[in-house]
């Protein structure tokens, strides 16, 4: 094998095994590395949003993550002082097979995302730090330092997946820009003794500053606390300061023990100006840093691996040419820059004080009794609301149906599909194949050919028809709610990239749209060049 098919991963957290299992199961040999000799203990990001579950679901890891999580529905702000409700955001009328947060420690993330990388053939090589990086036109000279000593070798591609101290960002000749002194926290990953009910995150807003209660599987919580400046080199915080922190900010109703964890952070907010430098890749907190606020950090990384994967995973097969990697950049910034700014107001608004804590009460209550206002907010916090309609892969061509997703927009998985044999089936199902979908639907088989042969190993095609008597791969539509929510007539096509978000939606069904969006959007068969 020529190394510089190789894509080298730094980071072994979510963000990198997420990038590495997807190219794993894209054919692409991957090689991942993390500088900790053994996993992390610390439970660190815990909501998974259901946009991110949709794509850890395609890559068949969900049901483990499930198993080992909890069920969130709704987000609630108090009185910290006597613990009444004053608003309550529910979740479960976001757009989503998944309309619920998923709270599980991060480290269970990790491991369940590492087994299926293992299942893949990709093993995380750990106690190997990145040392030095020097990157031509046809590869990256990466140097590796292990227990044993340093070892230099070729790659094709780098991702940086590792972290706030990214040092790959630092090797590859960016930096961070924004704001690095702000608000601080006390957080405890702790075993808590409430009479709430833990199917919800609670937020506690108090004159002192505001208390946060994310519910863990079975009596395990994470509890947060905005904090005065400890000052460098602060020990960090007790148990029994966690605890007067709770009596005084939660209403007396909670008790912790056990403690797991606990420290005292910074919160910071910044961006790296370019994700793409050439032949590395950002990803993740090495892209981006920013309050925990709506849980946002880790969700943005997961979308930021998926969006990547696929188009590397072309480029670094030899498939597509490597400036298909700009649109990484084109995608990905601008929901970055986004969550910067919505976490740095979010916690603005969750630290304020006096008079504009009295404004953000007021206005809580009147968000809590708005059911639209509630619910965009509730699909803004599940990151359901991003799309790529501007984007240059983003192409629609001939009709659209007023109400129909357009070209950019995430994949509609409407209820009403089945296989011939009667069973339901869901377009994330179909997702579950490497490689693009694409929805067909004609009357002419001999088209429905023609496309799965243009198409051919990028992805699956698959026939939309009425009723079960047609011959070949399809989805029985007997209701037309792919018509409805795609926009398809009785001829037309929509091709899903791997992301699940749609890139090409066309009407009528012809080879003709397919061929040019292949070659002359994706890149794909023309020369490559960096």
């Amino acid at each position: 094998m020529d190394t510089t098919d190789v894509v080298l991963v730094v980071g072994a957290g979510p963000v990198g095994l997420t990038t590495a299992c997807q190219l794993a199961r894209q054919g692409v040999p991957v090689r991942i590395v993390d500088a900790l000799e053994q996993p992390t203990t610390e439970s660190r990001a815990v909501g998974v949003h259901a946009r991110s579950m949709e794509m850890l679901a395609a890559l068949g890891v969900l049901p483990r993550l499930e198993a080992r999580g909890r069920r969130i529905d709704a987000l609630e702000i108090l009185d910290g002082r006597t613990g009444a409700t004053r608003t309550r955001l529910d979740v479960t009328g976001v757009p989503s097979r998944h309309p619920y947060v998923l709270d599980v420690p991060q480290p269970d993330t990790e491991a369940v995302l590492a087994d299926r990388a293992a299942e893949l053939g990709v093993v995380v090589e750990r106690g190997v730090t990145l040392t030095a990086l020097t990157q031509d036109a046809d590869g990256v000279d990466v140097t590796l330092r292990t227990r044993d000593g340093e070892e230099t070798v070729r790659v094709g591609w780098v991702v940086g997946a590792d972290g706030g101290h990214s040092s790959t960002r630092t090797l590859a000749g960016t930096k961070l820009e924004g704001g690095f002194h702000g608000q601080h926290f006390a957080m405890a990953d702790v075993d808590v003794d409430t009479a709430w009910a833990p199917d919800t995150i609670r937020m506690f807003e108090h004159p002192d500053g505001m208390g946060i209660l994310f519910p863990l599987a079975g009596t395990r919580a994470r509890i947060m606390f905005f904090v005065d400046d400890p000052g460098s080199g602060a020990p960090d915080p007790t148990l029994a300061q966690i605890q007067a922190l709770a009596d005084a900010r939660m209403g007396g109703k909670v008790t912790v023990r056990d403690p797991r964890w606990l420290t005292y952070f910074e919160v910071h907010h910044a961006q790296v100006p370019r994700y793409r430098l050439g032949r590395v890749l950002l990803a993740g907190d090495a892209a981006h840093i920013h309050s925990p606020a709506g849980a946002q950090g880790m969700n943005t990384g997961i979308q930021d691996a998926a969006n990547l994967a696929w188009k590397l995973a072309l480029v670094a097969r030899h498939r597509a040419d490597a400036a298909l990697l700009d649109s990484y950049h084109d995608e990905r910034h601008p929901v970055g820059a986004m969550v910067v700014r919505t976490t740095t107001t979010l916690t603005n608004v969750g630290t304020a004080s006096g008079p504009e804590a009295a404004v953000r009460d007021v206005a809580m209550v009147v968000v809590g009794h708005l059911p639209r206002i509630a619910g965009t907010g509730a699909a803004t916090l599940a990151e359901t609301t991003i799309g790529y309609r501007d984007s240059a892969l983003a192409v629609h061509r001939g009709h659209h149906r007023h109400g129909a997703a357009r070209a950019g927009e995430h994949a509609p998985d409407p209820d009403g599909l089945l296989r011939p044999d009667g069973t339901p089936v869901t377009v994330e199902d179909l997702l579950g194949r490497p490689g693009m979908v694409l929805l067909v639907r004609t009357e002419d088989t001999a088209t429905v050919d023609e496309l799965r042969g243009v198409l051919g190993d990028l992805g699956t095609v698959v026939r939309v028809v009425s009723d079960a008597g047609a011959s070949g791969e399809c989805v029985v539509d007997p209701d037309d709610v792919l018509g409805r929510e795609y926009g398809l007539g009785s001829e037309g096509l929509a091709l899903i990239r791997p992301d699940g978000y749609l890139g090409l939606v066309a009407d009528p069904a012809d080879t003709t749209a397919l061929r040019a969006y292949l070659a002359d959007t994706l890149r794909i068969g023309q020369p490559s060049t960096v």
